[in-house]
């Protein structure tokens, strides 16, 4: 403490006829003056306390011990922390928790205040290798990344992502029990009967998906292998062929019943559907890019792997639902691929400390386009629709920026760049005040109040344009992931521009009134747009326009915006005030501690942009050693 702050009431008792008020503004002077000067030095007022002249005896003195000029802590408080304090700051910030007893006692038998720092030095990095690591920065992470679970395409619990069919064992007292059936459309199935009562159902054994190396019965339609099967359309029996048209109609799973949900709840969805259930699908998905970053920290991979890498983190089931997005795209292939399912063919990837190598609910590392190869390999995939015509690839995979869980929690193009802005960018997207705008007419990018963020957002936005939802789910199957313009699959006949049946509802909807020509988020023509209608779809941001100051290399989709914030160095710092304030317990002012964010983000960048060394390093800071 100051040794001035003795002259001040506040350590319990007052002078002669002062009365003590409950208002800190009634108390005397020279109480209150050394509290705002204390304020000023700490960093926690509006501006550094001023720094006094050699040998004046100004009221500050004794309150800032100025450190040396090359410290990265300049300006902050002096006061060092008993050994005790250091390493119990030390454990929240590192696993949430306070010290253990034992832990206490251990500290104080390691000897004199020398050795018993020592000691918090051995215990940062014991912990930095010790699993609760791990769920510090994957807690960390769910709670910067927020992302909500993804919505129900229905009622609940009609859940779309997965995109199979689900089927059920026979019930005990039939004549097919234990075998597996579709939930829904064929009730004699377990009797061993067609549906108009003929007999036999189909029927096969197979090594599922879900279950590696064991045998299931498949019963009814879910067992047909039929090339074609009967669907329905307004009604009308209709011809589909099975390959490209999944578990429809009397289509069966498929090989190793990859088309097909095993569901073993009472009412088919439920499992995958609630929010409780750690292993459910739609759980799963909203988590992925938070373990992706706590895998990326506790791995020692660089950071910017995080929205520029082609791989994530996902076990079995989350990796099924990639897998069927790339089958529905037309990649059919991916119906004899077992690579992502059979244990023995990803037994070497990483995983998270949690489990072991080999586990189908490890949380393990897997390349993107391997399960969907419409999220492409390629990191300098350009394809411009104005000038191009024909199908794109797809859009390079771009680490949590393509996962299912941020793509589908955020249904729309503007909401996704909003999002990705103010998460990873650490963009602050407020409304205008006092300004006086131009008359609003289509385009909210150049036009309107609403440009004031639009002409920041809009250049994100136009990055995640070729994925949106079409129809709902049913027992999580039905709706459909579009990904305009991509591959054989997703094209549509030129009269989708006019929304005539079956083109009136969602996503074409939203596609004909927001990707208008001639705007911020779709610059193309008029022209261009009428000689092809999926020139809209333009999802890279021509070189006439910026992002954060940064002119983009072409690159289209979500890898595209990721290269822009790594270029403006808004990705860098973002990742350092997050990790600083759970290693600080306080963010960095990017305007008041502008120099202080900047030697912070180079030595995060020095070390390789890995989380484990800079976490160390700030907890061997003078800043993260004071206190009271």
């Amino acid at each position: 403490m100051n040794p001035r702050s003795s002259q001040c009431p506040d350590a319990g008792r007052e002078p002669p006829g002062v009365v003590r008020s409950s208002s800190p503004l009634s108390s005397p002077l020279w109480c209150v003056l050394p509290l705002l000067l204390w304020v000023g030095c700490s960093g926690s007022g509006n501006r550094p306390a001023p720094t006094p002249t050699p040998g004046e005896d100004s009221q500050d003195a004794g309150c800032v011990e100025p450190p040396p000029q090359q410290t990265p802590d300049a300006g902050e408080r002096s006061d060092v922390l008993t050994p005790s304090r250091l390493l119990r700051r030390a454990s929240l910030a590192l696993r949430g928790t306070p010290p253990t007893d034992a832990e206490y006692a251990e500290q104080e038998s390691a000897g004199d205040d020398t050795a018993q720092r020592a000691f918090v030095d051995t215990f940062v990095d014991e912990t930095l290798q010790q699993p609760v690591f791990y769920r510090t920065m994957f807690e960390q992470a769910r709670d910067w990344f927020n992302i909500p679970l993804i919505p129900r395409t229905a009622d609940e619990p009609e859940y779309g992502v997965q995109q199979q069919r689900s089927i059920q064992r026979c019930p005990d007292g039939t004549a097919k029990a234990g075998a597996w059936k579709y939930f829904r459309g064929d009730n004699n199935a377990c009797s061993g009967q067609k549906p108009d009562g003929t007999t036999p159902a189909d029927e096969v054994s197979i090594e599922p998906w879900w279950a590696p190396g064991t045998t299931v019965t498949l019963v009814g339609y879910a067992a047909n292998l039929s090339a074609t099967g009967t669907g329905s359309v307004n009604g009308n029996p209709v011809t589909i062929t099975c390959a490209t048209s999944g578990p429809e109609g009397t289509c069966g799973c498929g090989p190793h019943a990859v088309r097909c949900h095993a569901d073993f709840q009472t009412y088919a969805g439920f499992e995958d559907f609630v929010p409780y259930n750690g292993e459910g699908q739609r759980r799963l998905a909203s988590e992925e890019p938070a373990r992706l970053f706590a895998h990326l920290a506790w791995h020692d991979r660089p950071m910017t792997d995080l929205i520029l890498g082609a791989y994530s983190v996902a076990p079995t089931r989350l990796q099924a639902a990639y897998v069927m997005q790339g089958i529905e795209g037309g990649a059919t292939s991916l119906l004899d691929d077992d690579s992502w399912w059979r244990p023995s063919r990803f037994s070497s990837a990483p995983v998270d400390p949690e489990h072991t190598a080999g586990d189908p609910a490890a949380w393990r590392e897997y390349s993107v386009p391997a399960r969907n190869p419409f999220l492409l390999a390629e990191r300098d995939y350009r394809f411009d629709p104005r000038t191009t015509t024909g199908a794109a690839k797809g859009i390079p995979a771009a680490g949590m920026l393509t996962s299912l869980g941020f793509l589908n929690a955020y249904p729309r193009e503007r909401v996704r760049g909003a999002r990705a802005l103010e998460t990873l960018a650490c963009e602050v997207l407020a409304p205008p005040s006092g300004q006086t705008f131009n008359e609003y007419k289509r385009d909210p990018g150049t036009e309107g109040p609403c440009q004031h963020c639009h002409r920041r957002l809009d250049p994100a936005a136009i990055h995640f344009k070729r994925y949106a939802k079409q129809g709902s789910a049913t027992e999580g199957w039905g709706a459909k992931y579009l990904m305009p313009g991509v591959g054989t699959v997703w094209h549509w006949p030129a009269r989708w521009r006019t929304g005539e049946y079956p083109y009136g509802g969602d996503p074409f909807a939203h596609w004909n009134r927001w990707y208008a020509a001639d705007t911020l988020l779709t610059p193309v023509t008029e022209a261009q747009a009428q000689t092809n209608p999926e020139a809209l779809f333009i999802d890279f941001l021509p070189p006439e326009h910026t992002l954060l100051g940064q002119v983009s290399d072409g690159t289209v989709g979500p890898l595209g915006f990721a290269k822009l914030i790594l270029a403006a160095g808004a990705f860098d710092k973002c990742v350092v005030r997050h990790l600083h304030a759970q290693v600080l317990g306080r963010d960095i002012d990017p305007a008041k501690e502008a120099g202080y964010l900047d030697e912070q983000t180079a030595r995060f960048i020095a070390g390789g942009r890995k989380v484990r060394p800079f976490v160390k390093a700030l907890t061997q800071s003078d800043l993260f050693r004071r206190g009271r």
